[in-house]
């Protein structure tokens, strides 16, 4: 597990780049890789069904939280807490945004340079 600060350079999404990382998702003994948009404005995170689906979770039996898109439209969301790789740092969270995750990292985002500096508080 890293004690120093991480950084991880920006990658291309639709020829902009952003702070895009991959995460590694655990529950059981199932795991998998997905890539995040770091949104420091995001409650929660939002993966498709099969990351769920190879994790062996169940959607429909997570906490049922409504939360709004892009478009206003609201969007059912359900939380599963789960185990979190994050460049290196591990850590349980109801999936990846402000709730839990930016409870326990700190994230720096460097716009000019194209990069994102992740570390433990």
């Amino acid at each position: 597990m890293p004690t120093l600060p991480v950084r991880i350079a920006y990658r291309y999404v639709f020829d902009r780049l952003s702070p895009l990382i991959s995460v590694k998702l655990f529950s059981g003994d199932a795991q998998v890789v997905e890539s995040a948009y770091v949104d420091s404005g995001a409650w929660f995170s939002v993966f498709r069904g099969p990351a769920a689906r190879q994790l062996g979770i169940d959607l429909a039996t997570g906490k049922l939280v409504w939360t709004k898109g892009v478009g206003g439209q609201s969007v059912p969301v359900y939380l599963h807490r789960v185990g979190l790789e994050v460049a290196g740092f591990h850590l349980s969270a109801n999936v990846v945004g402000r709730d839990s995750v930016f409870d326990a990292l700190q994230f720096c985002f460097n716009d000019r340079d194209g990069e994102l500096t992740v570390s433990r508080l």
